[in-house]
């Protein structure tokens, strides 16, 4: 059986996606494409939370200072 979100959000609060109950797969597909269109960062990422889906920033890039 294959569990489906009906919510995610992204880390800092906002909703980034509520409807239709979804996969993980076709979640992170969504992800993926708004990441190749510019609207969310590259390196975020999804982390699983309860019954929600929860996007992640990219962690910030070390400057070698």
């Amino acid at each position: 059986m294959q569990t489906l979100y009906h919510h995610i959000r992204h880390a800092d609060g906002p909703v980034y996606y509520s409807g239709e109950p979804i996969s993980l797969a076709d979640a992170q597909m969504m992800i993926n494409e708004d990441i190749a269109d510019g609207i969310i960062s590259p390196g975020s990422f999804l982390r699983v939370e309860g019954v929600e889906l929860v996007i992640e920033p990219a962690p910030p890039i070390a400057s070698g200072e």
